[in-house]
């Protein structure tokens, strides 16, 4: 074999292959729009993050195991609460509220003085409507809530709220909580401090308690808090809260109301996260299952939509495969995730017209309980 000008050539003849230095670089995501998904909660650390127009995935953060997150209303941040060992699963404790920008890049890390580490809870990490403070909520032993000032970048306060769980915000300085008692607890600041107030009773806690995961809109203090048997309490957040008499789903779907009877079977409402709120049409979605009481867990085989002006069922959605998740985003297209199938490479994500229940695309082998669109 003889060598030429042109290079080495082998015994088949073909020259061999030109070998080309590799070179690294950093992918861009585009701005926080309305159809992004950030999909958490499973057993699994990571938060995942999504493109609904394409149901691809783009990138993830890499949050410990058990964390929460919020999406700034001001679309500049993601805020993750979070709490990890340094030997992991002992030594130091170090709970955080880690602050990343739209590009998933790692700015800031606000030390917190403890954190509720339970079933991830949508309610346990809560923003103001401003962007301005952090709602963290936190059980050792006792009830409280830790407000992180976001623009110092520290911790300013602890509200004790005692039988009370869970955070509902409303306006730039005001929560509320569910209480044990059936109450709600009312938040807000009074001559630069924090007071708390009870409403009365309204729910029935023994027998028919509120979801945790009910809605609230953190901008105008519109809530609905859902019962186990599907009561809808509509009420409206501020220092002097209103709650409103009670609708049911059934009810409003033309079926009889369900109760509390051990064996009474109806639809019911249940899953992780089990409804979702359109603001600008006023649409509640609800995951519903037939089942009997105490079956708030179980994944829904269909979703009913409502108009919650009307209190009225104006469409349902049968799903190929039950589901314990739906969120939808805020635009004037809006999308619906829906997400199944349990955890691990077995669950799945389908991304659905919200107006008319079609399935647009699919995302297979994602799962989650908590998820954050833009704009709620």
């Amino acid at each position: 074999m003889s060598s030429s000008a042109g290079g080495q050539e082998s015994a088949s003849g073909a020259r061999p292959a030109i070998l080309e230095s590799e070179t690294s670089d950093v992918a861009t995501l585009p701005p926080m729009g309305p159809h992004r998904l950030l999909l958490g909660g499973a057993m699994g650390p990571g938060i995942r993050v999504i493109n609904g127009d394409t149901a691809r995935l783009e990138g993830q953060i890499q949050a410990a195991q058990g964390s929460n997150f919020v999406i700034d209303p001001n679309n500049r941040y993601i805020y993750v609460a979070e709490t990890m060992w340094t030997r992991i699963n002992r030594g130091t404790r170090q709970d955080l509220l880690s602050v990343y920008d739209d590009q998933l890049r790692l700015v800031a890390e606000i030390e917190l003085p403890g954190r509720l580490i339970s079933v991830p809870k949508s309610p346990s990490l809560e923003i103001s409507s401003d962007g301005r403070l952090a709602y963290v909520f936190n059980m050792q032993p006792a009830a409280s809530v830790a407000v992180v000032d976001l623009v110092a970048r520290k911790t300013s306060n602890i509200v004790e709220v005692p039988g009370c769980g869970m955070i509902y915000p409303w306006g730039p300085a005001g929560f509320a909580s569910l209480c044990a008692d059936g109450t709600l607890a009312t938040v807000y600041r009074q001559k630069g401090r924090f007071v708390v107030r009870h409403t009365a009773p309204f729910f029935d806690a023994e027998n028919d308690p509120i979801f945790e995961e009910s809605i609230v809109d953190r901008h105008t203090g519109r809530a609905f808090f859902i019962s186990f048997t599907g009561l809808v309490y509509p009420a409206q957040l501020g220092e002097e809260p209103r709650i409103e008499e009670p609708w049911s789903l059934q009810e409003a779907a033309g079926l009889p109301r369900a109760s509390t009877e051990p064996e009474h079977l109806a639809w019911r409402p249940g899953g992780s996260r089990f409804a979702t709120y359109h603001k600008a049409t006023g649409r509640l979605f609800v995951l519903m299952h037939a089942g009997t009481h105490w079956t708030h867990k179980d994944e829904g085989t269909q979703i009913w939509v409502f108009d919650t002006q009307a209190k009225k069922r104006i469409a349902r959605f049968a799903l190929e495969e039950p589901a314990s998740l739906v969120t939808v985003t805020q635009d004037e297209k809006p999308l619906l995730f829906v997400v199944g199938g349990g955890f691990g490479p077995s669950g799945g994500l389908l991304v659905l017209d919200a107006d008319t229940g079609e399935v647009l695309r699919s995302l297979r082998g994602v799962s989650g309980s908590l998820a954050a669109v833009s704009g709620f």
